[in-house]
């Protein structure tokens, strides 16, 4: 039976804990899989903590009879928030500890090993993790140098499995604005194949980045996700200011004829300087707003970068609908339950992707990213 043909990530959730985990895996994914794919295989992408990730080992029999049990199959983990993603202030805390730090390295490792665990033999799988570190802590060469020492060491543990088990993982290196590595940073080229690119739709929107042209051999994984837009105004920027937030980190670019003029690490930091600005300037920022959101008032989402062109060759990867804002978006843009809005953008984004075809390419395999 065809599988739906992408899946939603769990960092929209609490994973701090196996037992948080668990939480979502047994009220919210049941319900989102009714609503989009009742007689299909669902894909889950799993975000888990460093501490919900070592609990999760000891409980991986439990999760393929739940998996088993409820017309679902792992298709891919989130390993970039190491520790606590929700209901609580994250900010730049979100890129700690960077690849400098063994911690980092370990917890990959152990995330690559729990994910080879649900594939079948010859199946492959994609674990995202953090752009090397953020920017402001990486402070000398040796960081760059120590970074890359684990980062082969994680490429290095990605082929010692599929050497013993015949499953292919590859680390899904996924840049944000104000962050160490870009998207086909030059510094990473060399890794190999285990190596490859997390494409976040919304960082690139804010990064004004084009997703047109891409070299897509590279690219292992896409986040489908919109950014806030709006044209430099009295008014956009008062729409604007209600989503500066204390919880996550905003990072705000301004452009004017598709040439950056000004960055800001954060919203609220941006909010004071716009009127700086010409009028004219187009303005993003990093906060993840439903795809089935169009806009209100002066303010647009970047879901319309997502044309069908994009999802021609977003085919090629691994998606992955990934709005973890729902914690702290305002009332209006959240008047569903949880389960519901989610299933709304994975439609709106099943759409997009083709899923009515059934041409194979189209799919995800039970087991497979």
């Amino acid at each position: 039976m065809t599988p739906f043909p992408l899946s939603f990530c769990l960092n929209a959730c609490d994973a701090s804990t196996w037992k948080a985990a668990q939480k979502s895996l047994d009220t919210l994914i049941p319900a989102v899989k009714a609503l989009v794919a009742p007689r299909r295989p669902f894909p889950v992408s799993l975000h888990l903590g460093n501490r919900a990730l070592g609990e999760a080992l000891s409980r991986a029999n439990d999760l393929h009879t739940w998996l088993e049990a409820h017309g679902c199959f792992l298709a891919a983990l989130n390993a970039f928030p190491y520790g606590r993603f929700q209901n609580v202030r994250v900010k730049t805390n979100v890129y700690r500890p960077n690849w400098t730090d063994p911690d980092r390295l370990a917890y990959t490792r152990r995330a690559v090993a729990f994910l080879s665990g649900f594939l079948p033999e010859g199946g492959t799988g994609t674990v995202t993790t953090v752009p090397g570190g953020w920017s402001g802590d990486w402070i000398s060469p040796d960081d760059d140098r120590e970074a890359l020492k684990n980062l082969r060491k994680a490429a290095g543990t990605c082929r010692e499995v599929e050497g013993a088990t015949g499953r292919r993982i590859r680390l899904a290196i996924e840049p944000e604005p104000g962050c160490a590595w870009e998207l086909f940073d030059r510094r990473l080229g060399r890794l190999g194949p285990e190596v490859g690119w997390c494409l976040d739709t919304c960082h690139a929107a804010v990064e004004f980045r084009s997703i047109d042209h891409l070299d897509w051999k590279r690219i292992v994984r896409v986040q489908v996700s919109a950014a806030i837009e709006c044209d430099n105004t009295p008014a956009a920027r008062a729409a604007l200011a209600p989503f500066a937030e204390p919880r996550f980190l905003h990072q705000t670019r301004a452009a004017l004829d598709g040439e950056l003029i000004g960055e800001w690490p954060d919203l609220t930091d941006a909010l004071p300087d716009l009127p700086k600005l010409p009028k004219q300037a187009v303005v993003r920022t990093h906060y993840h707003v439903p795809l089935t959101w169009k806009g209100a008032g002066p303010l647009r989402s970047t879901r319309h970068l997502l044309t069908p062109a994009f999802f021609r060759q977003a085919r090629r990867a691994f998606c992955e609908v990934e709005t973890y804002t729902y914690s702290v978006l305002p009332d209006a843009l959240r008047p569903r339950p949880l389960a519901e809005s989610i299933a709304a953008e994975l439609r709106w984004a099943a759409q997009g992707y083709g899923s009515s075809s059934s041409s194979k390419r189209n799919t995800v395999s039970p087991g497979l990213a």
